[in-house]
């Protein structure tokens, strides 16, 4: 595709719904790069969304290091 065929500027008003249709007509090819560039313009929103659902750790690395070591030794007795 010739780098012209991106810069030129259309004026039309069309609804989600007609976006959709119109996307549907598309080859793969062009599918895949409309997937890609929707995924570039929501990376940012994407990784907020998930950053809200991540329940915040409250442990501390002393609580990690002592649980550690207790299945450590559990697993060294059970030998």
């Amino acid at each position: 595709m010739a780098a012209n065929a991106l810069n030129r500027e259309y004026s039309l008003k069309l609804s989600l719904a007609d976006i959709l249709a119109l996307i549907k007509n598309f080859r793969i090819e062009d599918k895949i790069v409309i997937e890609k560039e929707l995924e570039k313009e929501t990376l940012l929103y994407r990784a907020k969304q998930l950053s809200k659902r991540i329940k915040t750790n409250k442990i501390s690395l002393d609580e990690i290091v002592s649980e550690t070591r207790i299945v450590r030794k559990s697993r060294k007795n059970g030998k």
